[in-house]
């Protein structure tokens, strides 16, 4: 919601890469900034996917939850334990009335869904009853997956207000107003939560007394969510750097860089793992930072703004871009390994399902592709931005309008 496609910007861009949406891709370097400390190669025959803590292990096994945004902390938007493949078979449908920009979360056999009028629904997974709606004052909007505990459920709002809501009821229990417009889906870490506003700040908030413990304040707008690994809070900025904060606030280092398409912005949420933060920019590159001092690994050119925000599986990165095509990337090197035509722009993340990756565009399509391959699985009449989240028995597709229950065909 409310990304920025310039069409002058892109048609200058590709005159100057001489229409790279219709060649391979390039590899981009850029000089300066610490050097990278050596890639853990060793680690690529692993999950990407950390083993969860203690604290958030019980929320994640149990019936393969997904409690927020991109599944867990590092947001790598894979989920090692689920064994759905295609093809599937509707179950339900559940009509929003509104867009559905952002998928659902997941927790104990209930949804959780943000529509862009202003409604927070909870929906029970097996028969798409309405189990309680939250609505704010009319005109206002959300633009977040929320995120949920075992008692509460965490959500940012382009009115301006965080809010905490009681996970069985729907009432509401606790919040803070005044931080500016936020499509930052909150992040659960050690007792406090974290996200971001178009104030330009980083907020972390107490569980415990409900009160502001810090913010950063990072120079723009912070559109994403943070992402967590190793102790160490990632988030992109609107004044084109990424930044790492510890757990108290401090900065650990920030990144800024050069976008191929005008300026570079970072909207997108990143995605870390392999001791590596993985995001993209407006201006058209995916970037590969070590998530200890930054240093650029690689990075990599698109021919179009990248708003989706990356998923990691084995040694593989996957994103979307708006030149019309979806990348698979070695996850070490940057080098291409496929990529698929989409007919239209990639705005939203991909999920990575049992070897699928299931990509939505502006075409209005869903599609399971070989994540090893890129070879066309499954495909499906709707979707237009980030398409799937699930549980051990059934995939959520995010349509335009309507958030479908697929289970597979036996």
């Amino acid at each position: 919601m409310h990304r920025r496609f310039l069409f002058i910007d892109i048609i200058a861009a590709l005159v100057v890469l001489g229409g790279i949406a219709g060649v391979a891709a390039v590899v981009l370097h850029h000089g300066g900034g610490p050097a990278a400390t050596p890639f853990p190669t060793q680690q690529l025959t692993q999950a990407a996917t950390p083993v969860p803590s203690p604290s958030s292990a019980a929320a994640l096994l149990a019936l393969g939850n997904w409690p927020t945004y991109g599944y867990n902390a590092a947001r790598t938007r894979f989920n090692p334990l689920i064994g759905l493949r295609p093809p599937y078979h509707v179950k339900w449908r559940f009509k929003a009335g509104a867009l559905l920009e952002f998928p659902p979360s997941i927790y104990d056999n209930d949804l959780y869904v943000c529509t862009e009028h202003g409604a927070v629904i909870c929906l029970n997974a097996v028969d798409r009853r309405v189990v309680w709606r939250y609505k704010l004052p009319p005109g206002s909007q959300f633009a977040s997956t929320p995120t949920v505990d075992a008692t509460s459920v965490y959500v940012t709002s382009l009115a301006g207000r965080f809010l905490v809501l009681d996970r069985l009821t729907g009432k509401w229990k606790w919040g803070l107003s005044g931080i500016g417009r936020s499509e930052s889906s909150p992040l659960l870490w050690h007792g406090r939560v974290f996200f971001g506003s178009e104030s330009g700040n980083v907020y972390a908030m107490s569980l415990a007394n409900h009160k502001l413990v810090w913010h950063y304040q990072t120079g723009g707008a912070v559109k994403g969510a943070p992402a967590e690994l190793g102790g160490r809070l990632v988030v992109g900025s609107y004044n084109g750097s990424v930044y790492c904060l510890s757990y108290s606030g401090s900065l650990l280092w920030r990144r800024s860089t050069g976008g191929v398409l005008s300026s570079n912005q970072f909207y997108a949420t990143p995605a870390l793992a392999y001791d590596t933060a993985y995001v993209g920019g407006t201006g058209g590159g995916i970037y590969a930072f070590d998530l200890h001092n930054g240093g650029l690994r690689w990075s990599f050119a698109t021919g179009g703004y990248v708003y989706s925000s990356p998923a990691v599986w084995r040694d593989m990165v996957f994103e979307g871009s708006y030149d019309d095509y979806f990348y698979a990337l070695n996850a070490a090197s940057g080098r291409l390994v496929w990529r698929f035509y989409a007919g239209a722009p990639v705005s939203g993340s991909p999920t990575v399902l049992n070897g699928i990756v299931y990509v939505s565009s502006f075409v209005g399509r869903t599609w399971g592709l070989d994540a090893r391959t890129g070879r066309v699985v499954w495909s499906f009449a709707d979707g237009k931005y980030s398409p799937v989240t699930a549980d051990r028995r059934t995939l959520y597709l995010n349509g335009y309008h309507t958030l479908y229950a697929l289970v597979p065909k036996r």
